[in-house]
């Protein structure tokens, strides 16, 4: 039997590479960045994995960069915490509107390149100097449409706040004044265009009316169970998941009429390592292409005018689009100036 025997340069040399390779597995289990990959923050479930398909694969064979996947809901705070700590873990994370411009105030992105990134066939409102919006999805009125056949359910805030006219249970979301305050001032007449600035005092005296015939929903699964399980016919939250459950043969149907719009962005980390790739990530993810294929997968709108002009009337049916008539676009500005007074108040009025 034969021994080989190794130097003590070799065996520096292989211990160095074993060290390396160790380091590169471990920021890999813990979500860090490493060269030739990017680290993706999302929401999970299935808006992550239809962005895998119609989004990440495709620009993984496109360019040869990797996309690693994690989920968290709490991506803001989580991001913060890695920029006062110098501790890179994502590459690109997936604010809405508000968090966009939270975290743009307080530093935590990078700003997007626009010269790698092609604006010209994107909405204007999917533009931010730290993020390019890459889907548009609404608070829609939600109806039971084995309760509300042919066209007889409500079809605008107001017409779902007349509980005499469309009687029967009703949810909302109770973890923010947000959408519950858009949502009643136009139940009271205010006009899409004269939403904000938001009368509080209006909002507040609308919501006390719907109240007794509310079930308010704390989250997005607890909202779109309450329509399954039939324990309410009626009310608002995010009509993508209610669209899913409809597609897979539930009663279920939104009305877009009056959808309060926001979006979700693509935003690049203050401290990615890999800032060039994250921006040719942003500029592929805005392309036709991907951005007509998810809408197939998942029942968000593109940001892309091209790729909306491209889906059939069948595909459109139930996706919110930003030259939709009668729609609002959430402004997250003054959400920003406003929201955390509001929310003590929120809280006494559902307490009360």
């Amino acid at each position: 039997m034969s021994v080989s025997r190794v130097s003590r340069r070799e065996f520096l040399k292989a211990a160095v590479v074993s060290a390396a390779s160790a380091g590169v597995a471990a920021r890999a289990r813990r979500g860090e960045a490493v060269a030739g990959e990017l680290v993706v923050v999302g929401w999970g479930g299935a808006h992550e994995e239809s962005l895998k398909k119609a989004t990440y694969e495709p620009f993984t064979a496109a360019t040869g960069i990797r996309i690693k996947q994690v989920s968290a809901t709490n991506q803001l705070a989580m991001l913060k915490a890695q920029v006062e700590n110098n501790n890179p873990e994502w590459d690109i994370i997936q604010p809405g509107s508000a968090w966009l411009y939270r975290g743009a105030q307080e530093g935590l992105y990078e700003k997007v390149d626009y010269g790698a990134v092609e604006r010209g066939d994107m909405y204007p409102p999917a533009l931010h100097p730290h993020g390019v919006a890459f889907e548009v999805y609404a608070v829609d009125i939600v109806y039971n449409a084995k309760r509300f056949p042919t066209g007889s359910h409500p079809k605008s805030w107001a017409e779902l706040w007349d509980a005499k006219r469309f009687p029967g249970r009703r949810t909302g979301p109770g973890w923010t004044p947000r959408d519950n305050f858009e949502a009643a001032v136009m139940a009271a007449g205010v006009p899409t265009s004269k939403v904000y600035p938001i009368d509080a005092k209006l909002a507040f005296a609308k919501l006390a009316d719907v109240k007794p015939h509310m079930t308010w929903w704390q989250s997005g699964a607890q909202f779109a169970q309450l329509f399954a399980d039939e324990e309410v016919v009626l009310g608002y939250g995010w009509g993508a998941r209610v669209v899913v459950l409809a597609r897979e043969g539930k009663p279920l149907a939104v009305e877009l009429n009056q959808a309060i719009l926001d979006q979700t962005f693509f935003a690049v980390s203050k401290l990615s390592r890999n800032k060039e790739a994250a921006m040719k990530f942003i500029a592929f993810a805005s392309q036709v292409k991907p951005q007509a294929e998810r809408p197939l997968l998942y029942p968000h709108g593109p940001t892309n005018r091209k790729a909306w002009a491209q889906l059939d009337p069948k595909a459109r049916r139930d996706i919110v689009n930003y030259d939709l008539p009668g729609v609002l676009l959430r402004n997250p500005e003054w959400w920003m100036d406003n929201e955390t007074a509001l929310l003590d108040q929120w809280k006494k009025f559902l307490a009360a």
